[in-house]
């Protein structure tokens, strides 16, 4: 019984033909309806007009030839929210409401709390003391190429979030940091 098996496994053809016929129907057909955009292709180079490239004039010796050294390090602040965990409750805050805002300078080890959001302050209230801080630490000369990380906790609730990153960048009359940078939160998975 297994020689006829095998003598039938041996005669089967796998007509490949009308798979090539359908591959060749698929890439003409994408080929006639791509269309670039107008863009794509399109770089904005602004190039010198050709009378001041041809002129030569004195080679400007006083210049310093370009070095290999590391670009300069911008100072970064990094913002972090902590927020009620799953099933907890912590006062009249709930599951994904915050709980504490902190922030780290540069120069520290450790993070420092700006607010703790007990009962007695809300989280507007905290938002304002980070912003005096920020305000505070922008205000420094030393500070002026400083950069800003915002690290949620990946339960916080996205209004939170996003209130966070509106405290960040400041008012229209007061701004503070421009380039705000969102760091991953950190997942724990559960293991099986």
């Amino acid at each position: 019984m297994s020689g006829r098996r095998k003598r039938a496994a041996e005669n089967v053809d796998v007509p490949i033909t009308p798979m090539l016929d359908m591959a060749f129907q698929v890439l003409a057909f994408f080929i006639m309806t791509y269309h670039p955009s107008a863009l794509e292709g399109h770089f904005d180079v602004k190039m010198l007009p050709p009378e001041k490239v041809a002129a030569k004039g004195k080679e400007d010796t006083s210049k310093d030839p370009p070095t290999d050294a590391p670009p300069e390090l911008t100072d970064v602040l990094l913002v972090q929210v902590k927020a009620v965990g799953k099933g907890q409750q912590e006062g009249t805050r709930t599951e994904g409401d915050p709980s504490r805002i902190e922030l780290k300078r540069p120069e520290d080890t450790n993070p420092e709390t700006i607010a703790d959001l007990g009962a007695d302050i809300s989280y507007e209230d905290g938002l304002k003391k980070l912003g005096a801080e920020l305000k505070k630490f922008l205000e420094d000369p030393s500070h002026t190429k400083a950069n800003i990380k915002i690290a949620p906790d990946p339960e916080l609730k996205q209004r939170y979030t996003l209130a966070l990153y509106d405290a960040c960048k400041g008012t229209r009359e007061a701004p503070l940091f421009q380039n705000i940078q969102f760091v991953a939160p950190v997942v724990e998975r559960k293991k099986d």
